[in-house]
């Protein structure tokens, strides 16, 4: 039993309507105790699992960015080698050009000659190691380093082991050599 809510008559709990007053009443189905097992159970409270699965997967990826899969995740894309796309011709060209550029911009000129580590006069399409030999005159001798020190980088790619500057003025001789990688200290490719 329980009251209108309303007009505070008491009803029998069956009545949609109270007969009082006409105030819409909420039906409670009672169901007799043999077939309730028990009290009704509360719901499962799932806040504490959802706490715990935030932390457990911020603990995961605070972990795994010091780890190898976050050097992955932090890298960001793979910068391909510029040079790693020249041909031995390009990378030459490439050399001899900025040279001149060097040698233009520090005031002097240049006689380069190629030629094989033994001694000879190349083909003009060997494909092989070189040997290249700048005669130049320079007003000052530091000039070498902001005219040689830029195209380093090329001489591996262009298969030049050692290059020779000669400064006629200074009468001094400046050998740079690099150590060349395997596949370029091979014979020639024909």
């Amino acid at each position: 039993m329980h009251d209108c809510p309303t007009c505070r008559v008491p009803l029998h709990g069956y009545e949609e309507v109270c007969p009082s007053c006409g105030t819409r009443q909420r039906v409670r189905r009672s169901s007799s105790s043999l077939l309730n097992a028990g009290p009704k159970k509360p719901p499962v409270n799932l806040i504490p699992f959802v706490i715990v699965f935030f932390v457990l997967g911020a603990g995961t990826l605070i972990m795994a960015q010091s780890s190898w899969i976050g050097q992955i995740m932090t890298r960001g894309p793979v910068e391909k080698d510029p040079l790693a796309d020249l041909t031995v011709d390009q990378a030459r060209q490439i050399l001899t050009e900025q040279i001149n550029q060097n040698l233009t911009a520090a005031g002097a000129t240049g006689k380069f000659t190629w030629t094989v580590p033994g001694g000879e006069a190349p083909d003009p399409t060997y494909q092989g190691p070189l040997e290249l030999t700048i005669d130049t005159e320079l007003a000052e001798p530091d000039l070498r380093r902001q005219i040689i020190d830029p195209v380093k980088q090329y001489m591996p790619k262009a298969q030049i082991p050692t290059l020779v500057m000669n400064d006629s003025k200074s009468h001094a001789t400046w050998t740079y050599s690099v150590q060349m990688p395997k596949q370029a200290a091979s014979q020639p490719v024909e």
